[in-house]
């Protein structure tokens, strides 16, 4: 069975240096989600890594996900860099 999979571009994001970085996951790329779910996700050609991708709660309808420094760093990524992300549910 293959899983469902949604690929997009997007900005690696961080509110400050001493927090993780984090992908914002619009609406239409989860569509039908309310709550958080396991996924495997490519940045650019890189991984997959293992991420739990979450609501990010307070009224917004927009998703997102940490990035592990290891994880940017096998991507060869930076903070404000844009990225094709993959996103391949396990669910």
């Amino acid at each position: 069975m293959k899983r469902a999979q949604v690929s997009f571009s997007a900005r690696v994001l961080r509110k400050q240096d001493n927090l993780p970085r984090y992908i914002v996951v619009k609406s239409q790329h989860v569509a039908g989600r309310s709550s958080a779910f396991p996924a495997d996700v490519m940045l650019n050609d890189a991984g997959p890594f293992e991420r739990n991708i979450r609501p990010w709660g307070k009224g917004s309808d927009v998703f997102f996900f940490n990035l592990a420094a290891q994880h940017c760093a096998r991507a060869g990524l930076e903070t404000d860099d844009e990225c094709t992300v993959t996103i391949i549910a396990k669910d």
